[in-house]
This record gives structure tokens, sequence and C-alpha cells, in this order.
């Protein structure tokens, strides 16, 4: 049975999020490897170019040719491209890289928000440790060992890794259930407002939308509800219209955040 984390969001919705297992985290991680490696070959060649004349040349006393040169920039470059890599994009792009969001993978806090750059700097530059030669296999024992599947760097930055949307029923997610022409409960005062949403709040209407075909039909209209009138404050001024059809509210706002990020 796979393993949940469960999060009471801002808008106090209770949210059970599938924790990512080890094998699809190794998946990820193997994509983005392939990543970093192939993009630390261009790094790698540009620095040896540049080194021709520098000290990197001789070392220890012994010249080196060309081909020795690449491979030590190589092995020097990549792990810190690694660092940067799985650094910003986590940090920029919603907790997640391309491996994980090829495998619908993506790193949260434990409050359930996404992380910023602090967070992703700290998650990542723990991988270093995890992963060294000397330490080989701490990272992923750890993982292991652990109930919610952290290695070292999410105990330190206080995140975990979760799969979208596959505790819920398969179905499309919410920036791909609506077509333009069917957005029609949104007023342009309305969608001028939607800036004032923030990221963490609209992850968590859109984590409620894929959740919600598991809830029983009272328990999903009431948290429907209750969403739709937090947003419709926020949206209207504080004088939403009256008798909004709650979900389909909720499925346009977040559509139509994400068409902006685009």
């Amino acid at each position: 049975m796979p393993r949940t984390w469960r999060i009471i969001t801002p808008e106090n919705v209770p949210l059970e999020l599938e924790l990512a297992n080890p094998l699809a985290r190794g998946a990820a991680l193997a994509v983005d490897t392939a990543a970093v490696a192939l993009l630390a070959i261009p790094v790698a060649a540009l620095l040896t170019t540049l080194s021709g004349t520098g000290p990197v040349r001789v070392l220890f006393g012994v010249e080196l040719g060309a081909a020795e040169r690449f491979f030590l920039l190589y092995a020097f470059a990549f792990p810190l491209l690694i660092l940067a890599y799985h650094t910003l994009l986590e940090g920029l792009w919603g907790g997640q890289t391309l491996g994980k969001r090829l495998f619908r993978l993506r790193v949260i806090r434990t409050d359930g928000t996404v992380p910023d750059l602090a967070a992703a700097f700290i998650r990542n530059a723990l991988r270093l440790v995890d992963y060294l030669p000397c330490t080989c296999g701490v990272g992923f024992t750890v993982m292991l060992l652990s109930a919610h599947f952290q290695r070292l760097g999410d105990y330190a930055a206080g995140t975990m890794v979760v799969a979208e949307g596959l505790s819920a029923p398969p179905t499309p997610a919410p920036e791909e259930e609506l077509l333009p022409e069917e957005v029609q409960v949104l007023t342009p005062l309305a969608v001028a407002n939607l800036s004032r949403l923030s990221a963490e709040q609209v992850l968590a209407l859109r984590y409620f939308l894929l959740r919600a075909p598991q809830l029983s039909e009272e328990q999903r209209q009431s948290l429907a509800a209750e969403l739709a009138h937090k947003v419709a404050i926020v949206l209207w001024d504080g004088a939403p219209p009256e008798n909004l059809p709650a979900e389909k509210l909720l499925r346009e706002v977040v559509w139509l955040y994400q068409q902006r990020l685009r």
C-alpha cells in the first residue's frame, strides 16, 4: 500500500498526498543525471579550451593533453552542475526537474507548499554527500529507512517528494480539463485580480481538484464551496456574485493561472 502524507492547507483543507517511492525517484534521478551529463560536455569542452595556457595544463609537474584536461574538468564541473540544476529547477519550477516532471513527481515542504531557492539549495547540497563514493548508498539507505522516503537533504530542508495525482482515479490535470471557450464563470474583474493568489494557494486548489473524486459527495461539495468562497472574496474585492458554481470556479482559476505561467 502506498505511503501517504496528510497535510492541512492554509484554507483548512485536509489533503492526503501519496509519497513517491524510491523506484520512481530513482527513475527520475536517472533522467536528470543523464541531462546534466550531456550539459557537462560543452561546459567541460569550453573550460578545456580556456585552460590551454592556464595552470590546469600542468598538474604535479606533468603536462596534460587536451583529453586529460577535458576529463579532469568534466569531473570538476559535473557535481557543480548537479547542484545548480536541481537547485534552480526545484526552486524556480515548482519543485520539479525534468525527470520529476516526466514521472509526475514534485518536491514539497512538509506543509504542502513548494520549496523556495534556499530550501532547494539545502536539499541538494546534501545530495553531494549522499552520493560521494566514500558514502555510497547512504542516501538510498536513509530513504528506505525513512517512514516518508526522505533522504538526508529532505530532512535538512524539511521537504519530501510526492507523486502527483496518483492517489486519485485517473483524471486529467485541472489545467487540461478546461478549454478556453469554456471559461465563463470569472468576470473581467476576477481575471484581473487573479495575481492576488499565491502559487501555494493555487497548488492547494489543484490538489483538491485532483483528490475530489475520492471524497464523498457531501465532503466534496462542502470543501469546494468553502474554497470557492475564500477565492471569490479575493477575486471580487470582497463582494463576489451569489450562487457561483464552486468546482467550476476552482477549475477556471487553476486553468487560467497555469496559462499565465506558460
